[in-house]
């Protein structure tokens, strides 16, 4: 009885633990509430979308990036308690492209105006298909 109860013990402490370690590192994602539209210049390819999320996804409050490259639109969906806008197009801009604030909109006008939820299609594109990675795409027109 006695070898169980220390057992039992031991499996406390180590769901315990557990818990502890899970609460500090991992990190649940925003859950947004708004979407920004940022006009974007001088992407040419998917890598170029690659290089725009990458820089917006850790920035607090952001819940989703998507880019149209073709269009030159990246589409940020965000926390408004706890993201600024503004400091997206700043990030693309840091990113290496022209990029300006557009339009901020509520979930529900951008459904209207979209047709679709926020996040329900990728529209990044695949491959550079531009002749342009290799000769200075990707962020170089500034």
């Amino acid at each position: 009885m006695r070898n169980r109860t220390v057992w039992t013990g031991i499996l406390v402490v180590c769901a315990v633990g557990l818990l502890v370690y899970l609460a500090f590192n991992v990190r649940l994602a925003p859950v947004p509430n708004a979407v920004a539209a940022i006009k974007t210049v001088g992407m040419t390819c998917g890598s170029c979308a690659g290089k725009i999320e990458k820089a917006l996804k850790p920035m607090k409050g952001v819940a989703g990036v998507e880019v149209d490259v073709e269009g030159g639109w990246v589409l940020v969906g965000y926390d408004t308690n706890s993201a600024n806008p503004e400091a997206f197009a700043g990030a693309v801009r840091k990113a290496g492209f022209q990029s300006w604030l557009r339009e901020q909109m509520s979930l529900a006008d951008f459904r209207r105006v979209a047709g679709r939820d926020f996040g329900a299609k990728v529209i990044r594109s695949g491959g550079c298909g531009t002749g342009r990675c290799d000769s200075g795409g990707c962020g170089s027109a500034k």
